[in-house]
């Protein structure tokens, strides 16, 4: 790489059929290839989706980056379901392309690589780790969803649950798949779209099977927890200090 390095929020693209699709890189200004980086994989929520790359910055993580870049010395991966609509295995797999181009054209540590994601998002964090928990030092979900999406006690069939049906019981067998996957879960007790007895049976599962799990349950809080986990220095510094290695 030349001494001319690009950083802040970068818009850049990758081919997608006989198109290209976009997607955002956030390069901090002190980025120097003289050192590895941590690189922050970010799922945004269902109303940030586009062809634009630019909503999911705009927002949660992408905001608290704006606010004090200070809290987060590391490279961040913003990409973007093309349609206002939840993530789709496609788009999954798109994300982890995204990564993967960020970390051969940046210097990154392999060992502190993060996942985090907000809403159908966090729904699309849990469905990343499930398959594929090696990938990952750490996970941060906020106000997401684990287990089968339900309506009025109905189970609602999903073209790409978190854990697919024949996988066995959806809560038992993600928290068993990524229990070696340091995790703080994030949601509001009275949120409407994603039960918080999703974010309890989840959690309960994870401390039950020995996983390093945190869980910050906000008393009268609906969905929108976002800014509260993501502004957090706390939080901040919790995923950042996080690392295969240890």
């Amino acid at each position: 790489m030349g001494s001319n390095i690009n950083t802040g929020f970068l818009n850049l693209a990758l081919p997608d059929g006989a198109g290209q699709r976009r997607y955002q890189v956030y390069v901090p200004c002190d980025y120097t290839p003289q050192r590895r980086w941590p690189v922050i994989l970010f799922l945004h929520g269902a109303g940030e989706g586009g062809r634009d790359a630019l909503l999911p910055t705009e927002y949660q993580l992408g905001s608290a980056i704006r606010r004090n870049a200070d809290s987060f010395p590391a490279i961040v991966v913003f990409p973007q379901v093309q349609r206002q609509a939840g993530w789709a295995d496609a788009d999954v797999r798109f994300a982890l392309e995204a990564l993967c181009a960020t970390e051969r054209e940046f210097v990154t540590d392999p060992d502190r690589v993060y996942l985090t994601g907000v809403s159908s998002g966090g729904k699309a964090a849990w469905y990343t780790l499930y398959r594929h928990p090696e990938r990952f030092a750490a996970a941060l979900i906020v106000c997401g969803r684990a287990g089968p999406l339900t309506r009025n006690g109905t189970v609602v069939r999903e073209s790409d649950p978190v854990v697919p049906q024949a996988d066995g019981h959806p809560i038992t067998q993600l928290a068993h798949a990524v229990r070696g996957v340091p995790v703080w879960v994030f949601h509001g007790d009275v949120d409407p779209i994603f039960p918080i007895e999703d974010a309890r049976a989840v959690t309960a599962e994870l401390q039950r099977q020995g996983a390093a799990v945190r869980y910050t349950e906000l008393a009268g809080f609906g969905h929108d927890v976002w800014d509260i986990a993501y502004y957090s220095a706390e939080v901040a510094d919790w995923l950042l200090m996080q690392s295969r290695s240890h």
